[in-house]
């Protein structure tokens, strides 16, 4: 198989031992699996030099998109996730980047209307497919294509980025969150098989949800991984998926949810660092007569609870663990218990726990905002592989715009301090993420452009709906009846983005 260069995106056409696209301003590579992006900066510096341009003035941010660009066209690429081998080797109009490229459209309108826009946006209005067409070929596409996107990204992003000082640590850690949100999806009978169905005695036939879990990088506002899948014990996804993306640089935050000797233990035997919220009771003798004592700082040693023996016992892990409990008051009259493995008192003061447990609030932050704003249980399939699609494509997309907008954002840090503002301002996410949508097609597939070009419109785009971050600002939560929650899903939720 081969491919050619037409109209200024990626078709596909014919002949054996093929070609890969690529951009205009990049040379045709040789890659090993899945796509080596150190070649790539090799020939993106080449080729910046050949303009006359620096590497500094085309941004990390273009090489990015460079990076993806070929992602989504390399052929190895194209066999892991495609649903058979017989899929995505002929000419077709809907070749495998574009139907990728096709799913991460919002869809507030018709899949009719989306694709006339797409097409119109490619030039190609001639080859303008139906509706019915694209939701065939997005069948053959596995949802762990949009999974991988994201990982790239964020992988790039710790590689890349942090060379050049655009990666926030928290004392030489990375600050992760993990946080679950239920998800409504499409009631059908395949949905209701995989997923959970959720009854009450005024509904007995119910609705179908899923429980989505972010591992979400705090400080920089990247998601790490996400599942979606049925209703469990939300420590669950950290033994079951999470760990696989843990390292030894990061410091994990968790809520009460998670307050359990099992994830402790799991940290403790592979050396991870963790702060744990504690309730004040029902937990460990040790931590209720820590909120007894007029103690504020305290190292215990914690024994395996019988609930947990089974599991300890059969993953072989510690039956002990030294752990370190810290009260912090919140200023409202409340008291909050921290359990961390950060024993050092001298390096992690009891003041630095408050500020940096603060920061779990931005996962709670971002799986609202994914809700709310950027619509994600709003899917454009009631098919299990469609939904997934949808769910990890929003994922993949907000993860994009909170790496493309770290060069703007320390751009805009540096005009604050010069121009000495009373506040610091930060890129308006609701901003910022329509403006991505808008330049999918043009990010991904339109190579009569550089990434650079595109990203210089984007950042006017970015830089229009600044944010004043005012610290210290609170938001008490409301409780709100059933009644108000129903009125707010049946009513408000889709008028809120």
């Amino acid at each position: 198989m081969s491919y050619q260069e037409r109209g200024g995106e990626f078709i596909e056409g014919s002949g054996k031992g093929g070609i890969h696209p690529c951009c205009l301003f990049l040379e045709i590579l040789s890659f090993t699996f899945l796509v080596d992006y150190e070649t790539i900066e090799t020939n993106f510096f080449k080729n910046t030099k050949k303009r006359g341009s620096s590497y500094k003035m085309e941004g990390i941010s273009a090489l990015l998109i460079s990076y993806l660009r070929e992602f989504i066209t390399k052929q190895e690429v194209i066999e892991k996730y495609r649903t058979s081998p017989k899929h995505f080797t002929r000419k077709r109009k809907l070749p495998f980047w574009r139907v990728s490229v096709l799913i991460l459209q919002g869809w507030t309108h018709s899949i009719q209307n989306r694709m006339n826009k797409f097409f119109k946006s490619l030039g190609s209005l001639e080859e303008l497919p139906t509706a019915t067409a694209f939701c065939k070929a997005r069948e053959k596409i596995k949802p762990e294509l949009l999974k991988a996107m994201n990982e790239e990204t964020v992988n790039f992003f710790y590689n890349k980025y942090e060379q050049r000082g655009l990666v926030e640590r928290w004392k030489g850690f990375l600050v992760w969150a993990t946080d679950c949100s239920s998800m409504n999806l499409p009631d059908t009978e395949e949905t209701r098989e995989k997923y959970s169905v959720q009854t009450n005695q005024y509904d007995e036939e119910g609705c179908v949800q899923a429980l989505a879990s972010l591992l979400y990088d705090v400080t920089n506002e990247v998601v790490v991984n996400s599942e979606m899948e049925k209703k469990q014990s939300e420590k669950s996804f950290i033994f079951d998926y999470h760990t696989n993306y843990h390292r030894q640089d990061v410091l994990h935050l968790h809520d009460r949810g998670y307050a359990d000797y099992s994830v402790i233990a799991v940290y403790s035997k592979d050396g991870k660092q963790f702060i744990i919220r504690f309730p004040l009771s029902n937990t460990f003798k040790e931590v209720e007569d820590f909120v007894k004592s007029n103690d504020t700082d305290k190292i215990v040693t914690l024994k395996v609870t019988s609930k947990q023996k089974k599991f300890v016992e059969d993953n072989q892990l510690p039956k002990q663990v030294q752990v370190r409990l810290v009260k912090i008051d919140l200023g409202n009259g409340e008291v909050e218990v921290l359990m961390t493995s950060l024993l050092d008192q001298n390096i992690y003061k009891v003041e630095d726990f408050k500020w940096v447990y603060n920061k779990r609030w931005g996962v709670e932050t971002h799986l609202g905002r994914l809700k709310n704003r950027l619509e994600i249980e709003k899917f454009s399939s009631e098919k299990i592989a469609g939904i997934e699609q949808d769910f990890y494509g929003i994922i993949f997309l907000s993860t994009l715009e909170s790496v493309l907008s770290k060069e703007d954002e320390k751009q805009i840090e540096e005009e604050t301090k010069e121009r000495d503002r009373i506040f610091d301002y930060k890129v308006n996410k609701s901003i910022s993420y329509s403006a991505l949508l808008d330049y999918t097609v043009d990010l991904f597939l339109n190579v009569k452009k550089s990434p650079s070009e595109i990203l210089d419109e984007l950042r006017i785009m970015f830089k229009t709906g600044l944010t004043p971050v005012r610290p210290g600002r609170k938001y008490e939560r409301k409780k709100t009846t059933p009644t108000q929650k129903l009125r707010f899903f049946k009513y408000r939720k889709r008028s809120c983005a």
